[in-house]
């Protein structure tokens, strides 16, 4: 796989780590609830086994942030640890809330954030949870940093999604999304998971992005909290159409392409347009 992530000592961790591990097959036929129109008898969705993603090249300490970016270019950061503390300003005192990753048997696994912002020790964040477009303060210490240099746009009415490579597209495609009384939410979230369901054939297609994104409708769904996300499908007519619960449904084939591009922690920027 092109643009293997370059690992230092000192950051070493997986931003962009593809998800693993069966155990959380149940947890994981839920994340897409909501958005992933899970029909009955569809079976559960899987993480991916662990496989280093493409995307990451550049990993760096946030002291050495100024001017390393470049064009197109996003800052991702994963969590350390098994749970990160969020507050809501950036200065030391009670955190606002406290995210635990997921595990999958013996195994952590990574817990992504899409950066904001950075002020001194402390990175702004978009957070994966409700409510949508929440953010928040971490401690730089808490965290791994890396670049991405993708991203994807949605244009919900014009029904096209697009993936950029350093401020270029690379893909183009067309798209089935959200009905009136199940919109795909629109602003900008972040690939938080990448799932494998159990027939490549069946209605996810080979592979699902989970979004940071969650459901405007379906505050719980097939035992999960709606989270939404960009999945292949076995109906590629109904491309083109609003006929979804949130989600973004593409060809088999783009979820293929994405899947094997798109890094955990990519900006995913959904509007109206």
């Amino acid at each position: 796989m092109r643009g293997r992530l370059t690992r230092t000592r000192a950051l070493a961790g997986a931003a962009v780590l593809i998800l693993a591990g069966a155990a959380l097959g149940l947890v994981l036929t839920a994340a897409l609830g909501g958005g992933g129109d899970r029909p009955a008898g569809s079976g559960s969705l899987r993480d991916l086994p662990g496989q280093v993603g493409a995307g990451a090249e550049q990993r760096f300490t946030p002291q050495a942030l100024e001017g390393k970016l470049g064009k197109g270019r996003n800052l991702v950061a994963t969590a350390r640890g098994r749970t990160v503390s969020v507050y809501r300003h950036a200065a030391p005192g009670r955190p606002a809330r406290r995210l635990t990753a997921r595990r999958a048997g013996a195994r952590r696994l990574p817990l992504v954030f899409l950066v904001r912002a950075r002020r001194g020790s402390w990175i702004r964040a978009y957070l994966p949870s409700r409510p949508n477009l929440s953010s928040g303060w971490l401690r730089a210490r808490d965290v791994t940093l890396a670049t991405t240099r993708y991203r994807v746009t949605v244009e919900l009415r014009r029904h096209r999604l697009t993936a950029w490579r350093d401020g270029r597209p690379f893909l183009r495609a067309h798209i089935g999304t959200g009905r009136a009384v199940s919109p795909t939410p629109t602003g900008r979230y972040f690939v938080t998971d990448l799932l494998r369901p159990p027939d490549p054939h069946g209605f996810y297609g080979p592979y699902a992005l989970g979004l940071s994104a969650h459901s405007p409708v379906y505050t719980s769904f097939e035992g999960g909290n709606g989270q939404v996300g960009i999945h292949g499908t076995d109906r590629p007519a109904a491309l083109g159409q609003d006929v979804s619960h949130g989600c973004i449904r593409v060809r088999n084939a783009v979820i293929t392409r994405l899947a094997k591009r798109l890094p955990l922690g990519t900006p995913v920027d959904v509007s109206r347009a």
